[in-house]
């Protein structure tokens, strides 16, 4: 199997959790870029650390699906992760055959709704283990009261674009109140795209959510079906699902 002829050098590859253990409550996942690909390995490097000290729940054995997109189809093969080379570096062991299917985008709708957004420097463990922790106080009879700001969004089940007046960081804590009467969604997001809106000195940022659970991604989808006119159907893409 040629895998290098649809993993090329410097090509997006997006990694979902699928391992046997994972929590499968929580949608878990990542970004990197192919630095070298072959019928033994595939080496990645992520634009960001994806741990600090500790490795958290990443370690060798994992199995992820990796999907990137060549000659206009999306692409897909699952993956055991081998090696961490570095805080930004991995090595991965293709396993079985690849799959082909056609991509299609998670309905996304322009909304205005209360949203935090609280970019840092750190590690994406040291994210996700923030990321617990508001979880976890969310869904406490007594929850802590966030300060929440009403933005005009772009929202979907897979991520969400802002205009941000800082400097883009790779990663973000994110909680948007779906106003549902339901504990805010809250999640890891990577930022995948940014542009410059020089004549309103903003950034205009498109992020992917990279942790969150899968009960938000259908409260997510839900809300979108709604506000767009359409019948609720699920999640439909399979960038979305963790599993093959």
């Amino acid at each position: 199997m040629s895998y290098e002829r649809y993993f090329n050098r410097g090509q997006q590859a997006f990694l979902i959790n699928i391992s046997d253990e994972r929590d499968e409550s929580i949608f878990n996942s990542f970004t990197g870029k192919i630095v070298f690909c072959d019928d033994e390995k595939i080496l990645l490097k992520t634009p960001y650390r994806l741990y600090s000290g500790e490795l958290l729940n990443l370690k060798p054995g994992m199995q992820f699906k990796v999907t990137t997109e060549a000659m206009g189809m999306g692409i897909q093969i699952r993956a055991e992760l081998t090696e961490l080379l570095s805080p930004e570096e991995l090595k991965l062991r293709p396993l079985g055959e690849l799959s082909v299917y056609q991509r299609r985008q998670t309905p996304r709708a322009d909304i205005s709704l209360p949203i935090l957004h609280v970019p840092q420097k750190s590690s994406l463990a040291a994210f996700q283990r923030e990321w617990k922790r508001v979880i976890t106080d969310l869904h406490k009879p007594s929850p802590p009261r966030l300060k929440l700001t009403k933005k005009d969004i772009n929202l979907s089940a897979g991520g969400v674009r802002f205009e941000f007046t800082g400097t883009p960081i790779h990663l973000s804590l994110v909680v948007i109140d779906l106003q549902d009467e339901k504990p805010p969604a809250c999640a890891v997001a990577e930022l995948i795209w940014q542009r410059q809106d020089k004549e309103n000195g903003v950034n205009i940022c498109g992020h992917r959510f990279v942790e969150i659970l899968k009960h938000d991604q259908e409260r997510i989808a839900a809300l979108i079906d709604t506000t767009i006119g359409i019948r609720y159907a699920g999640i439909k893409s399979r960038e979305l699902t963790d599993r093959m």
